[in-house]
């Protein structure tokens, strides 16, 4: 999905919520000069309150890329080491030929998780950001953003009932009356999914890859939050599975644009 470089945020956003999308890229005289994401635009938005302002004030440029001849762990590091969920790919002359997400590639990873019978609790992380469905969107960006975490948990007794995404921010805010500046309940998915600490990894790939998303809760017998599973996670561990599958290149992983 592309939007010209003098296009407002607004359309952007849309071209972004249109299909579940992530990113959009930037073109300008036909050429492809960078790539909005999902936290690209909520910064954005937060530094130039107008989503009247111009898409290339949200684009990372040039487009983070990787060549289609990339095996799939590499390209894991190289979207941690750029600290993006999307890569434009591109062929031996430097053009592009399509885009490869996180979920792309951790559904190359689900045999190698597999193979390793990795369970829920050796992935997760214990460092869950929670807050209250009373704090206004806006502030909720902010300390994402500061953080570096790109979802937030609502709890009750210690047991999750609601999500926030910075995708959710990002996107849902050009349409919500108010934008940032309501509570954040008007954003929450809720109740929200969990696994248990046992689940299987491959088992959680297949699950978050289907429902197109990118955290999910880890909980005991007794529904207590125990950390979170997420796709950053999974890919992180890859660069030290057998890569009897996974060290295949790009090339028919990536989505044509």
């Amino acid at each position: 999905q592309f939007v010209s470089a003098d296009a407002p945020l607004t359309e952007a956003s849309r071209a972004m919520a249109s299909g579940l999308r992530g990113c959009v890229f930037v073109r300008e005289n036909d050429l492809t000069v960078g790539m909005i994401t999902e936290t690209s635009l909520l910064r954005c938005l937060l530094e130039h309150p107008s989503p009247d302002h111009g898409a290339a004030l949200a684009m990372l440029s040039p487009a983070p890329g990787v060549p289609a001849a990339m095996i799939v762990p590499h390209a894991c590091r190289a979207l941690e080491e750029k600290r993006v969920k999307h890569l434009a790919v591109h062929d031996v002359a430097g053009m592009m030929v399509g885009v490869v997400s996180d979920l792309d590639l951790a559904g190359a990873l689900g045999l190698d998780f597999l193979m390793e019978n990795a369970t829920c609790q050796t992935l997760m992380t214990k460092t869950v950001l929670a807050g209250s469905s009373g704090m206004t969107a806006r502030s909720v960006a902010g300390v994402m953003l500061e953080r570096g975490v790109d979802c937030m948990l609502t709890l009750k007794d210690g047991r999750p009932t609601g999500i926030v995404t910075e995708w959710d921010l990002a996107v849902k805010s050009a349409s919500l009356p108010g934008g940032l500046d309501v509570s954040v309940a008007e954003y929450l998915t809720s109740p929200v999914s969990s696994v248990p600490l046992g689940g299987m990894v491959y088992k959680v790939i297949l699950y978050l890859r289907k429902n197109n998303i990118r955290h999910v809760p880890v909980v005991d017998d007794s529904g207590l939050l125990r950390g979170m599973l997420t796709i950053s996670e999974i890919l992180r561990r890859a660069s030290v599975l057998p890569q009897a599958q996974s060290g295949r290149g790009l090339g028919n992983r990536a989505e044509t644009r």
